[in-house]
């Protein structure tokens, strides 16, 4: 490939090579982004996005917290993979021994999901994946008829509608946003059906803005000429068009009539 020595020297022209270079480097990049993300992001990213997924592959093991609710909910589960899933599991002793397998690599800890956002909170190398399968409620129990329902109502009523447990839940659970995980690998974002239709709109639009203004120059040069030779306007806009669809010279259209002139001279004869 070798590029053209010749460039357009009308407005026109050179506002369509801008957007055909445009469209071109454009596309490039998006395609080397997308490329670049699909060889990065889909070997850093988890592949498991369910439960029912961990028996179907061979690259992690799982723990549970022995005796306790969760397992306790999946070993009674009507679900059989959730039954499996509890009963293959190996056991820990405890959270902090379920997150420092984690933090080892290669296994998955099942837990309540409030238990791993406190304890996974500013680690970056881990992700969390709610399944939304089971959920607890948390209470507070007192006795029947108590005198203080009416006050922790009351009170928990109060901090709502004031904005503290949201505070709270932000502060315990999220933690300070400056001390967010952030990545270099970039988005997840695809170079989609939508984005490639969005560039030869753009290719499009800047085709057709060219072509009005090739017209108006056709146009204005043609005005121009008119008034000075004092012919008609149209005349003078054919010889414009011709000019340029030919070249300056109108070599290219004087040989086209010669041949014809030729094929019809032999016809003749």
């Amino acid at each position: 490939w070798h590029a053209s020595a010749v460039l357009p020297r009308a407005p026109s022209g050179r506002f369509l090579l801008f957007i055909w270079w445009f469209f071109v480097m454009i596309l490039t990049s998006m395609y080397t982004a997308n490329l670049t993300a699909h060889l990065t992001l889909d070997q850093a990213s988890v592949k498991i996005e369910n439960l029912e997924e961990l028996l179907t592959q061979r690259d992690y093991s799982w723990v549970l917290v022995g005796d306790r609710n969760l397992e306790t909910m999946m070993l009674n589960h009507e679900n059989d993979d959730y039954q499996n899933i509890a009963k293959k599991a190996d056991k820990v002793s405890g959270v902090d021994d379920g997150i420092a397998r984690v933090k080892a690599g290669g296994t998955v800890f099942i837990d309540e999901n409030s238990v791993l956002a406190v304890y996974l909170r500013g680690e970056c190398k881990t992700k969390i994946i709610k399944t939304g399968k089971f959920t607890n409620h948390w209470a507070f129990g007192l006795q029947s008829n108590s005198p203080y329902a009416a006050y922790l109502n009351n009170m928990l009523l109060r901090y709502r509608e004031e904005g503290w447990l949201t505070e709270k839940h932000q502060e315990w659970y999220s933690g300070d946003s400056r001390n967010s995980c952030s990545t270099s690998l970039g988005s997840h974002n695809t170079f989609n059906l939508q984005i490639l239709s969005g560039l030869f709109l753009i290719l499009g639009i800047g085709v057709l803005l060219s072509c009005v203004a090739i017209f108006l120059e056709l146009l204005y040069v043609a005005h121009v000429i008119s008034v000075k030779t004092d012919s008609s306007f149209s005349s003078c806009l054919k010889r414009t068009i011709r000019t340029k669809m030919c070249g300056k010279s109108g070599v290219l259209c004087r040989s086209r009539k010669s041949s014809i002139a030729q094929s019809s001279t032999k016809m003749e004869q």
